[in-house]
């Protein structure tokens, strides 16, 4: 078998509904958003499946959304096809996903990492709260017109 790593998505990845298939598919997946409403005090798997989507793309909630949705899915990866996460010769995350990563190689506990990951949440809309702000994402667009745009 060739050489597996598992990368690990940064928030953004949000949409309502994601986790739907991996709870209707699984026991375990459907666990972990049970554990997750236990420790963060609110139903992260309705949040997930139903939305609103307003609530969900509030870093408040969309990082325990990600990072518990993306257990989820290693769940279901464990019970269908147990070879590959055994496999992995690496794990590697984008920004949020740095935590999946680390409760994939068994460096933190999923309850550890919840509560550190609701914590960075909180402090992050804490933070975007205090000024206005906005992102773009640019592409394919002459360096001259970025700037003329953004002043």
């Amino acid at each position: 078998m060739s050489k597996i790593a598992f990368l690990f998505p940064g928030q953004g990845a949000q949409t309502v509904g994601m986790g739907r298939l991996l709870c209707e598919q699984s026991p375990s997946a459907r666990g972990i958003y049970v554990q997750a409403a236990e420790v963060l005090g609110y139903d992260l798997q309705k949040l997930c499946l139903d939305g609103p989507a307003d609530q969900l793309n509030s870093t408040v909630y969309s990082q325990p959304a990600l990072f518990v949705t993306s257990l989820a899915a290693l769940e279901v990866l464990r019970e269908q096809s147990p070879a590959i996460a055994e496999a992995a010769a690496g794990t590697a995350g984008l920004s949020l996903g740095e935590y999946t990563a680390l409760v994939f190689a068994g460096v933190m506990s999923f309850e550890d990492a919840l509560r550190l990951v609701q914590q960075r949440g909180q402090a992050m809309q804490d933070a975007a709260d205090q000024v206005a702000s906005g992102m773009v994402s640019i592409l394919g667009m002459e360096r001259e017109r970025v700037e003329e745009l953004c002043e």
